[in-house]
């Protein structure tokens, strides 16, 4: 085997390049890739922003039940549910990377949270989260109630997400909230939970500004009344 400064430096890297190493288990040297060392830092957690914490979404409830370093819905399931559509989950008492952190989760009740995929951060949900109890069936692990601000995507089974205090809102940054009105209707009740009496602008399903009147119902929702049906969203600012 030639001496390793032998070997050219690769100009152009991706990340199926592979690396070679020793599994600690067995002490096998192994191959590598750059893809698979970077979803394992992800994972674990070790390049994560301050105060960031990792979790593995689990959708099935296997022989050794919820796991620890996992969210979950309450009963299971959930592949697939919209991030907009996410109010409440079950938080293990420590993240992926074996550590409890449940005295720091504490800290974030009443604060911004962002919940996002590690691998595809298109994917994700910012959140108020109201509330963070311990459950008194499984004691390790916390129930947290979420309102949404604002969200993309969905949240896909086997997946890894982090969870953090969103910085954008912390420092008196003005809320705002996006309603996805599906159902056609010329009547759409909107609960925003933004604290206060926000503007409105509604576009309908082809992103054609629509006007409507609004009434206020108190600081946390309203309604927005049109001449006709139609679907679309409305941004409160």
């Amino acid at each position: 085997m030639a001496r390793i400064s032998s070997y050219p430096v690769d100009q152009n890297i991706v990340g199926s390049d592979k690396v070679i190493g020793t599994d600690s288990a067995g002490a096998i040297t192994k191959n590598y890739t750059l893809n698979g060392i970077s979803n394992w830092m992800n994972a674990e957690g070790t390049i994560g922003i301050a105060g960031q914490n990792n979790f593995f979404f689990q959708t099935v409830n296997g022989d050794e039940g919820r796991l620890p370093g996992t969210i979950s819905f309450n009963g299971f399931g959930g592949a697939n549910t919209s991030f907009s559509a996410v109010s409440t989950l079950r938080f293990s008492q420590e993240s992926v990377a074996d550590t409890i952190i449940i005295n720091y989760l504490l800290t974030l009740i009443g604060r911004p949270v962002l919940l996002a995929r590690l691998d595809n951060l298109n994917n994700f949900g910012v959140y108020k989260l109201v509330s963070l109890i311990e459950n008194v069936s499984e004691p390790t692990f916390y129930d947290a109630v979420f309102t949404l601000i604002v969200a993309n995507g969905e949240m896909t089974a086997d997946k890894y997400y982090g969870f953090a205090v969103y910085p954008a809102l912390e420092d008196g940054s003005d809320l705002n909230f996006i309603y996805t009105q599906n159902t056609p209707s010329a009547t759409w009740n909107i609960t925003h939970d933004l604290g206060k009496f926000p503007s409105v602008s509604v576009v309908d399903s082809a992103d054609t500004q629509v006007y409507g009147d609004v009434v206020y119902i108190n600081d946390n929702s309203l309604t927005v009344t049109f001449i006709g049906a139609f679907s679309g969203k409305a941004y409160l600012n």
